[in-house]
């Protein structure tokens, strides 16, 4: 049953993220030109299955244990921060391409924000209290721990800025969390490359993390060199997302028989761990 279950969660992944790229093609076809950025077809057609998918991806990374502390620190990183993408939008588009416009001030993100922090903070007490109750708490190696805490700062920075700044938070919270999601997801795929120890999948992983590197360095240069290109966001999103998805699928395949990564680690990759 739980080896089930975990097929079914990484599976759920990458069906999300299906969802999401097929509503942003419908909605282009029905639309005159490409927003600049994923997420701008928050105010479109797609604006449901958006913020459906991101808080279904949420959700399931959150859930999802990672093979070691650190990646599980690191995926639950970036379900949180997917949740705060959903429900901040990012700045409304100079053009919609015919679409309609929906929630154009994002008057909602606020009180939105909030529920998913009380969520959020009910669950972390839950289980808190199951742990300590019956003295099943995780332990963590140094990487993990410095994670943690660092996970905890962005987040106790992001819920003072909710709480003594509301409308700074709803102007840049969207690409705050998008930027922060995103490199909590290399760092996962760089956690994942540095581990496995099988030779085909080791360098699978290295290579799609050489990829997603390679983008966020074509993002700059675009920025750079072509001045005024205005759709290099989209662009960076869209193969992120694809990167990141062809890494879940490939460690769905690798993980297939099991739950866990069991023997991914060599004793050369733990005591580089141990040292970082």
């Amino acid at each position: 049953m739980a080896l089930e279950t975990y097929r079914y969660l990484r599976g759920g992944m990458a069906v999300m993220i299906v969802l999401l790229g097929t509503a942003v093609l419908v909605e282009r076809a029905h639309a005159t030109c490409w927003q600049t950025s994923v997420s701008a077809y928050y105010f479109t057609s797609a604006h449901a299955v958006f913020i459906a998918a991101l808080c279904g991806l949420g959700a399931m990374l959150i859930v999802y244990k990672g093979g070691n502390d650190t990646e599980d620190v690191l995926l639950n990183l970036a379900g949180i921060l997917a949740f705060v993408v959903a429900m901040v939008p990012t700045s409304r588009p100079l053009s919609l391409c015919g679409t309609a416009d929906l929630d154009a001030g994002g008057q909602f993100a606020i009180p939105n924000t909030w529920a998913v922090v009380v969520a959020l903070v009910v669950s972390r007490v839950a289980s808190w209290w199951m742990y300590h109750r019956t003295g099943t708490g995780p332990r963590r190696s140094a990487l993990g721990t410095a994670a943690l805490w660092v996970q905890r700062l962005l987040l106790a920075v992001g819920l003072v800025t909710l709480a003594v700044a509301p409308e700074w938070f709803r102007a840049n919270a969207h690409g705050v969390a998008a930027v922060a999601m995103f490199a909590a997801i290399i760092a996962t795929v760089a956690i994942t490359a540095l581990v496995v120890d099988a030779g085909r999948y080791r360098w699978i992983y290295r290579s799609i993390l050489v990829a997603m590197v390679l983008t966020l360095v074509a993002a700059i240069c675009l920025h750079l060199v072509l001045d005024g290109f205005n759709h290099a966001v989209i662009l960076v999103e869209a193969a992120l997302i694809a990167e990141f998805a062809v890494y879940w699928m490939v460690q769905t395949v690798e993980l297939w028989g099991t739950t866990v990564r069991v023997g991914a680690v060599t004793g050369r990759d733990t005591r580089l761990l141990r040292a970082l």
